[in-house]
Formats: structure tokens, C-alpha cells, sequence
């Protein structure tokens, strides 16, 4: 099984063809957080105007990992969202605070697994590592529906693991094929 991307709105596709009837054994992702965030989203890949719902949006992950997904749930996100991501996803079974600036504080909520080494105080590519390569099993594939620039793209390659990845952005996922062999659908 390779690795496998592609640039799909995750609003309007299932990501059937990106599966190939497999699920991965985990998701891991650093979606677009909040409102603003999904308008400047949308904006910079030439939809601007389009609206998505932030509910509506942590909804089609849930949905997008219930159906791809067997395995244990993992999103970075601002410490200000973590009530709405406990609205639709229930209550997390571990929540840690990462801090990558001065601001505001990031956080990893983790449902259906606990690392066994906490990911405090990690940035970039050792926070979804430490994750990962801690809870347990380490997963031989991973799942990440806005893939970005590649952080968890970068942690298959360090675990050894098939990475699952899309991303809305062109130019963004032109960065992350770069990373490992992706064969893109």
C-alpha cells in the first residue's frame, strides 16, 4: 500500500478513491481553526466568498474519519475551540497544551487513544511524532484531511507509516508530494 494524496474540498468530497476501500489506522490533523481561519481557507484557493460553517466543518471531519478512519482520533487546534470540537466529536479522552508562539496556546485533542509520552511543549514535525509513536501501537497508516505543508507527512516518513493526505491548497500539497512518493488521485 503507497502513500496516496489529493486536492479535494473535504466539504464536497467523500475521499472514496483516495482509500481504495482501506481505512487507515489513524487521523491526525491541524485543520483550518474557527471562522476565520476557514475564510481565509476558502479565500486562498480562489473561493472566496463561499461560505463554510465552522460546525459544519469539524462535522465533515467527523464524518470523514468515521467512515476512513479505525483507529484513534487526533487534532491540533486553538485551546479556544476545544469546546465546539468536544460538541461534535464528545468528550476527548486527553487534551494537551502545545505552545508554538507567545499568544494564544495550541492544544492536541486525542479521542480513542493516550499517548504515553505527552506532546507539551513540542513544535512542528515532534508534536504529531510524539504523538503517534507513543500511544500504543505505532499506526502503519495515517490519515490527515487538510495535510498542509506536510507535518504529518513527514511523521510517516519518520514512523514508517502509509500516509493518507489531502489538501485543498495546490500549492500546499505541490510542497507536501515533495516529502514522500505520493501517487496522487
Amino acid at each position: 500500500m503507497g502513500h496516496r494524496i489529493s486536492n479535494r474540498d473535504i466539504m464536497l468530497d467523500d475521499l472514496d478513491d483516495l482509500f481504495q476501500g482501506e481505512k487507515a489506522d489513524c487521523l491526525y490533523s491541524d485543520p483550518p481553526w474557527g471562522l476565520g481561519n476557514l475564510k481565509y481557507w476558502r479565500t486562498m484557493n480562489g473561493q472566496k466568498g463561499v461560505n463554510v460553517e465552522w460546525i459544519a466543518f469539524l462535522e465533515r471531519i467527523k464524518f470523514l474519519y468515521q467512515r476512513h478512519v479505525k483507529g484513534p482520533l487526533f487534532l491540533e487546534t486553538g485551546v479556544r475551540f476545544q469546546g465546539d470540537l468536544e460538541g461534535v466529536f464528545g468528550k476527548s479522552d486527553a487534551v494537551y497544551t502545545v505552545i508554538y508562539n507567545t499568544k494564544l496556546p495550541n492544544m492536541v485533542m486525542c479521542w480513542g487513544a493516550v499517548p504515553r509520552q505527552s506532546p507539551e511543549g513540542t513544535s512542528g514535525i515532534q508534536t504529531p511524532y510524539t504523538v503517534l509513536s507513543t500511544y500504543g501501537t505505532i499506526p502503519n497508516s495515517i490519515f490527515d484531511c487538510c495535510v498542509g505543508l506536510g507535518i504529518v507527512a513527514k511523521t510517516c516518513k519518520k514512523l514508517g507509516a502509509t500516509c493518507y493526505a489531502n489538501e485543498l491548497n495546490p500549492k500546499r500539497m505541490a510542497v507536501t508530494q515533495k516529502i514522500l512518493p505520493f501517487e496522487t488521485v
